[in-house]
C-alpha cells in the first residue's frame, strides 16, 4: 500500500489522537464557505492553530447520514465553526423502551465518525461537469448549471416527444432517505412518465422466501426485542460488522442467559462472540435447517396446535396432481381459493377459514374443530371421481426422510450431533429467534433456505411471539413520502380524496405508487445485456436444460412484471442515475456498460462523488452532502425512531440539494416544451403527462419551491401516521431523534403487523397469532406448500435443499462475498482513513490450506478466474475462511482493481425460475416484493498466483 505523506495524512482527517482536521481541509473548504457567508476566510497559520481551536465551535447541529444505505439510523451532533463541520459526535436521544431493557445508545460507527472528512474528500463532485472525451476517460470540463440543465432539458423533451416515457429511465439506487432527496426524484420522473427502477432485487436484498411463505418479503421488529430472546441465531448475519449500533443487544442478551448461535461458513466477527458456531458449506443452509426440522418432528418437539391454526400444514393435497384440494374440486362452481382440511372431530371435510376465497376473514377455527396434521383419505370430487389425499404435513414428513442429521452432515459438513444439539436447543428455548437478513438473499437457492428457516421457526411455534420468530429486515413506511412522489396536488381536498380511495380500495392507492416503478434486476436482464448469461442453462438449475430464458420470456409476455421499454424495443436513450452506482453494484456490470450505456445518447449522474457509474456518464450534477441539506433517515423497524439530518453548512462549491436540482430541471423542461409547442407526452404506462406546466406541477403551484425541501419534510412528517405530531423543531431540540408515536401502515415492505407501544419492543407478526388475522397469502396461512406448476416442475412445492449450481463453470472454489466493515457500499471505499484500517486495495480471503496447495502466500497477487472472466487482487490467507471458500468483501469500485475489472465480472447471477411467477396468490410483482434477485454467493472459481 502506498504510504501517505505527512500533508496527505493531515488532510485525510487524521490522526485519531492528534488532529481532527488538517490544513488541506481548510484550504478546500474555507474559501467557499467564507464566500457563501460574505466574509473573509479565518486565518490559520499552521496545524498548531487548528489543534488549539479544535474544541471551539459556533453551533451544534443535529445530523445523520440520511442517504447512506445502512440499516441503522444514528443521531450525531455536528460541531460547526467558520462554516465547516469540524467533527461529529454520537448523540444519545434513544431512550430505552422501558426500564427492564437496555437503551439504543450510543448509535454510530467509524464511517459516520469521519463523514465530515469524507464530504471534503478528493472524489467529491462540487461543480457541474461535462465529459469531453470517451466515456470512462476521466476527462471533464466544468460547465454552469444553466448549461447543464438546458442541455438535459432539451435532450429529455426531444426523447419524450419521440418515444414517450419509455425513452428514458431513472436508475434509482439504494441510498435513499425518507425525505426530500428520494421524494424529488420519484416526483419528477413520475410526473413525466419515466420509469424508476426498484433496486431491492438488483442488490440481492429481496427476501423472496418471506414472500413465498408469509406473503411478506420483509418482516422485522426492534433490536431491543433481541434482548428478550433465549436463543438468537445469526444466520448469514454478521451484526458486529454490518449492524454495529445494534450488536450490543446480543451481548446483553447473553448476560441475561441467552445463547447466541452463528451459522456462517467463515469464522466472522460475530461468530467469535457466539456460544456456538456452525460452519456449513456455502449454499447448504437449507439442508441444515431441514435436518433440524426433521429432529423437531421425529422427537415430537413441534407445536401441533399452533401448526393447525397458523400454517397450511393440515391442508389436504391431491396425490395424483400434487395440487391442493380446492372447494372447486368438490363443489360444482366452488372457489379455487378455498382449501380443505380434515376435521378429526367431525370426521369430515372442513373448509379452512381465512383463505383468499373464504368469506371468514379470520384464522380462528370453528369451535370444537381439530384439523388433522397427518391423515390419508379418499375424497369424492364433484365430477364423481374419487381421489387420494394427504396433508401437507404428511408430504413434509415424507420429504424430510432424506434430510436426517447424518444425511445432512455429508451435505453441509456439519456433524450430526451438532445438528441435533442446535435443533433441540432452538425448539426447547422459551423464545428463539432467527435473524436472517440481507446476506441470506444472495444465493441462487436463497428462497429455499429462507423457506426452510421459517419452517423451523414455525414448527416450534416461534413466529408472532416476543423475542422469537424469523426476521428478514423491515421498515416503517411514511405515507407522506409516497404522496409527494405520486400525487401532483397535495392540498387538503386532494388528500381527503386519496384517503377515501385508500379506505375503500387500499390496493388502488398502492398500485398508483407502484405504477411509477419497474423491476431493476429484470430491466438489466432485458436491456442491460445480462439476460443471455443469467438465463443460460450452464449456470443455473440442472433441471432446466434450456435455462431460465424461456420462462423469462413467458413471464414478460404474460406481463407478470412491468417492463419499459417493452422487450424487443430499443433501450432507453437517456439514463439518469441517482442514489446508486449501477456499474459497480450490478453483477456483470461491464456488460451493462458495454450494452445499455454504450447505446445511450445521454447519461446523467446526480451524485456526491465520482464513482464507476459517474466515470461513464456524460454530465455530472453535484448533489449536496448529507450535512449540507435537510432530510430524514429511512426508518428501519429495528430502530423505531425518526432521525433528522439537518443542514449544518452550505453545500460545497456549486452543489445543490436534489429537491432544488429537480425543481430547476422541471422549470427548464416546461420552458423547452413551451418553446416547442408541446403540452403533453405519453408516459411509459400509456398515461398522459402534462410537461408544459411541469415546473408548476412539481412545486404544487409554488407551495414547494426550489428551496422548499424543509417544507417538503414538514409535509411528510405531518401527513404520515407513523410520525404524526413529530416536528422538525422538536427533533432539533430533542437530540435529533424521537420515538415514533405509531407504526403507520404495516403491510408489504413494512411487514410488522403488531400492536405498538413506545414503551415496549416491537415483535412482528403478532396480529396473526393474537388477533387471528389471515396472512397475506393465498391460503391465509404461513404457506409452506406452493402448488404452482413451475414449483411442482422443479420439485420445490415444499422447502427442500438443492445443491448450488456451478455458476461460472466447474471449478473447485466457491467465491462468496460479505458486507465490508469499512464502507457503506462504495461511499467510503476510497476514503484514506478507512483504507488505512484495512489492506488499502481489494483482497480475497483464502483458507490457509487452499493457499498452500496453490503455492500462494499472504498478500501475493492472485488471479481469480472462471469461464466468464478473471480479476486480480491480493490474497489474504486466513484460517477463518472455510476450505473451498474464497471471500471478497464487497463494494470495491472496478477502478480500484488492477486492470479495472472487479469481482462482479465473474458472477453470472443465474436467474431463478420460481421467482418469475406472477400469477399465484402472494407471488406477484410489487415494489420491493417479488422478482429474481441478482446473486453472487454460488460463483465457482479457481485462484492462482498472478
Amino acid at each position: 500500500m502506498r504510504r501517505l505523506s505527512r500533508r496527505e495524512f493531515l488532510g485525510a482527517g487524521a490522526g485519531a489522537a492528534t488532529l481532527v482536521l488538517g490544513l488541506d481541509r481548510l484550504t478546500w473548504a474555507l474559501p467557499a464557505r467564507a464566500k457563501a457567508a460574505g466574509g473573509p476566510a479565518p486565518g490559520y497559520r499552521d496545524y498548531r492553530d487548528v489543534y488549539r481551536q479544535r474544541w471551539r465551535w459556533d453551533r451544534v447541529v443535529r445530523g445523520t447520514h440520511t442517504n447512506a444505505n445502512c440499516v441503522a439510523a444514528c443521531a450525531w451532533n455536528l460541531y460547526v465553526r467558520d462554516g465547516i463541520v469540524w467533527r461529529e459526535e454520537q448523540a444519545a436521544p434513544y431512550a430505552a423502551s422501558n426500564t427492564s431493557l437496555p437503551d439504543w445508545n450510543p448509535r454510530g460507527c467509524q464511517k459516520g465518525a469521519c463523514y465530515s472528512d469524507l464530504m471534503l474528500g478528493p472524489s467529491r463532485v462540487t461543480h457541474p461537469l461535462r465529459r469531453v472525451e470517451a466515456r470512462g476517460s476521466n476527462s471533464w470540463k466544468r460547465i454552469s448549471w444553466d448549461q447543464a440543465l438546458d442541455e438535459i432539458a432539451s435532450s429529455l423533451v426531444d426523447v419524450l416527444v419521440r418515444r414517450g416515457g419509455e425513452g428514458a429511465v431513472c436508475e434509482m439506487g439504494g441510498h435513499l432517505d425518507f425525505g426530500p432527496t428520494a421524494a424529488a426524484a420519484w416526483r419528477f420522473f413520475g410526473q413525466i412518465g419515466v420509469p424508476i427502477t426498484d433496486g431491492a432485487a438488483l442488490t440481492g436484498d429481496l427476501p423472496v422466501g418471506g414472500t413465498i411463505t408469509l406473503g411478506l418479503p420483509f418482516t422485522d421488529g426492534s433490536s431491543d426485542d433481541w434482548f428478550r430472546s433465549d436463543c438468537v441465531v445469526l444466520w448469514a448475519f454478521n451484526p458486529s460488522v454490518t449492524r454495529i449500533p445494534d450488536a450490543h443487544y446480543l451481548q446483553e442478551a447473553r448476560y441475561r442467559g441467552a445463547r447466541v448461535v452463528a451459522i456462517t461458513p467463515d469464522f466472522n466477527a460475530s461468530a467469535s462472540h457466539a456460544d456456538l458456531w456452525i460452519s456449513p458449506r456455502p449454499g447448504s443452509d437449507a439442508a441444515l435447517a431441514l435436518a433440524a426440522c426433521r429432529v423437531v418432528i421425529d422427537e415430537g418437539l413441534y407445536a401441533a396446535d399452533y401448526l393447525r391454526e397458523q400454517t397450511d400444514l393440515p391442508f389436504l393435497v391431491r396425490r395424483e396432481t400434487q395440487r391442493f384440494l380446492r372447494h372447486s374440486d368438490v363443489v360444482e362452481g366452488g372457489s379455487d381459493e378455498r382449501f380443505a382440511l380434515w376435521d378429526e372431530a367431525s370426521e369430515a371435510l372442513l373448509w379452512a377459514p381465512g383463505s383468499a376465497g373464504s368469506e371468514e376473514k379470520t384464522l380462528a377455527l370453528p369451535e370444537g374443530a381439530r384439523p388433522a396434521l397427518e391423515t390419508q383419505r379418499t375424497v369424492r370430487l364433484a365430477s364423481g371421481e374419487s381421489v387420494s389425499v394427504h396433508t401437507v404435513f404428511s408430504a413434509l414428513r415424507e420429504g424430510l426422510a432424506r434430510f436426517g442429521p447424518e444425511e445432512a452432515a455429508s451435505t453441509t459438513g456439519v456433524a450430526a450431533p451438532v445438528i441435533r444439539r442446535f435443533a433441540r436447543d432452538f425448539a426447547r428455548a422459551p423464545s428463539a429467534l432467527i435473524l436472517s437478513q440481507f446476506g441470506m438473499c444472495k444465493n441462487y437457492h436463497s428462497d429455499l433456505i429462507q423457506r426452510s428457516q421459517i419452517l423451523l421457526a414455525s414448527l416450534t411455534g416461534k413466529l408472532g411471539r416476543a423475542g422469537s420468530g424469523w426476521r428478514s429486515g423491515g421498515f416503517v413506511a411514511l405515507d407522506g413520502l409516497g404522496l409527494v412522489a405520486m400525487q401532483d396536488k397535495l392540498g387538503i381536498p386532494h388528500l381527503l380524496w386519496t384517503a377515501a380511495r385508500s379506505y375503500f380500495d387500499p390496493n388502488a392507492v398502492r398500485g398508483q405508487f407502484e405504477s411509477m416503478f419497474i423491476p431493476a434486476a429484470l430491466f438489466y436482464a432485458v436491456h442491460g445485456g445480462l439476460g443471455e448469461i443469467q438465463g443460460a442453462a450452464e449456470h443455473g438449475d440442472p433441471l432446466l436444460p434450456k435455462g431460465s430464458a424461456p420462462y423469462l420470456e413467458e413471464a414478460l409476455a404474460k406481463k407478470h412484471f412491468p417492463m419499459s421499454p417493452p422487450p424487443g424495443s430499443d433501450p432507453p436513450e437517456i439514463i439518469f442515475s441517482q442514489c446508486g452506482n449501477i456499474l459497480r453494484s450490478s453483477k456483470l456490470g461491464e456488460r451493462v456498460r458495454d450494452s445499455l450505456f454504450a447505446q445511450a445518447k445521454l447519461i446523467v449522474d446526480i451524485t456526491l462523488r465520482m464513482s464507476e457509474t459517474g466515470r461513464h456518464a456524460d454530465i455530472l450534477l453535484p448533489a449536496a452532502g448529507w450535512y449540507e441539506k435537510i432530510g430524514l433517515k429511512y426508518i428501519p423497524a429495528t430502530v423505531p425512531f425518526a432521525t433528522l439530518g439537518d443542514r449544518a453548512v452550505a453545500p460545497l462549491g456549486e452543489a445543490m440539494p436534489e429537491w432544488k436540482i429537480y425543481s430547476h430541471l422541471a422549470e427548464r423542461v416546461a420552458a423547452e416544451a413551451e418553446r416547442r409547442g408541446v403540452s403533453s407526452v405519453q408516459g411509459f404506462r400509456g398515461q398522459a403527462c402534462e410537461i408544459a406546466e411541469l415546473g408548476d406541477r412539481f412545486s404544487d403551484g409554488g407551495r414547494f419551491g426550489a428551496d422548499g425541501d424543509e417544507e417538503v419534510l414538514r409535509f411528510i412528517l405531518n401527513i404520515s401516521p407513523a410520525t404524526s405530531g413529530v416536528t422538525i423543531e422538536e427533533l432539533r431540540e430533542q437530540g435529533g431523534a424521537l420515538r415514533l408515536p405509531s407504526l403507520g401502515g404495516q403491510g408489504e415492505s413494512a411487514g410488522i403487523y403488531s400492536d405498538y407501544s413506545p414503551e415496549e419492543p416491537v415483535a412482528p407478526l403478532r396480529d396473526f397469532v393474537e388477533k387471528k388475522q389471515p396472512y397475506p397469502t393465498l391460503t391465509g396461512r404461513q404457506q409452506f406448500y406452493i402448488d404452482h406448476p413451475w414449483f411442482l416442475e422443479l420439485g420445490e412445492a415444499l422447502p427442500t435443499h438443492k445443491d448450488p449450481p456451478a455458476a461460472g463453470g466447474d471449478f473447485p472454489l466457491t467465491l462468496t462475498s460479505a458486507h465490508t466493515r469499512w464502507s457503506i457500499h462504495a461511499v467510503w471505499r476510497d476514503h484514506a482513513l478507512m483504507l488505512r484500517l484495512q489492506r488499502g486495495e481489494p483482497a480475497v480471503l483464502l483458507n490457509d490450506g487452499d493457499a498452500r496447495a496453490r503455492g500462494i502466500g499472504d498478500h501475493d497477487l492472485v488471479h481469480v478466474s472462471n469461464d466468464l472472466a478473471s480479476f486480480t487482487a491480493h490474497a489474504k490467507v486466513a484460517g477463518a475462511i472455510r476450505p473451498g471458500q474464497v471471500q471478497l468483501y464487497h463494494a470495491w469500485e472496478p477502478y480500484q482493481f488492477r486492470g479495472g475489472r472487479s469481482h462482479q465480472a465473474v458472477s453470472p447471477s443465474p436467474m431463478k425460475v420460481t421467482q418469475l411467477v406472477g400469477d399465484y396468490g402472494q407471488l406477484h410483482w410489487g415494489f420491493a416484493r417479488y422478482e429474481p434477485n441478482q446473486v453472487n454467493r454460488d460463483t465457482r472459481v479457481e485462484v492462482a498466483r498472478a
